[in-house]
């Protein structure tokens, strides 16, 4: 299910990447979505477009390698490149932590994202004016759907990631039981 969630990473991180590496995606040129970063970024996110490398997908591969820890076995027990750590226990607040509040945070977000859409194609809530540098609403609209998709995908997977980490911390009934005989 992780797995799964994940994959709303894709279209998102996809057309930020083309967007860094200067192409063009969604009505936008790389090189204007690279002016509207040196305008309005701050010093890290300019220094690492100008390498192209976006910010907020670096960010997203954080969780994403937050989210894989918590459904593989070196997420529970530091890996052998940990040097100092390698075979100690992961303390449990570790990645539960931050994977149970980024997740939330995130998962409501992108539902958010993905509920406003249909608001806005109905004429509930008004359509998306297109902000610099986008050129059109529907360009907009695709970019929300993407990160509804992106952020609701991983706040989801991180919050599943941790229910399931969760619950390997816990022994079983059975397993408590034939303990006891």
């Amino acid at each position: 299910m992780v797995y799964l969630l994940l994959c709303g990473l894709v279209p998102w991180a996809g057309v930020k990447t083309v967007w860094t590496l200067g192409g063009d995606a969604l009505g936008v040129s790389g090189e204007a979505w690279l002016r509207g970063v040196e305008s309005d970024g701050d010093p890290v996110y300019q220094a690492l477009a100008a390498v192209g490398i976006d910010l907020t997908v670096l960010a997203a591969l954080l969780g994403v390698f937050l989210a894989l820890g918590l459904v593989h076995r070196w997420g529970m027990v530091f890996p052998r490149w940990t040097l100092f750590l390698a075979g100690r226990r992961v303390p449990a607040f570790l990645p539960l932590v931050p994977a149970w509040g980024v997740g939330l945070c995130l998962g409501v977000y992108g539902v958010v994202l993905l509920v406003m859409v249909p608001l806005s194609l109905v004429g509930t809530i008004s359509r998306f004016a297109p902000p610099a540098p986008f050129t059109s609403s529907t360009d907009v609209t695709w970019m929300i759907v993407f990160g509804g998709l992106a952020f609701g995908g991983l706040g989801s997977a991180l919050v599943v990631g941790a229910w399931s980490y969760g619950r390997r911390l816990k022994p079983s009934a059975a397993t408590t039981d034939r303990r006891l005989e």
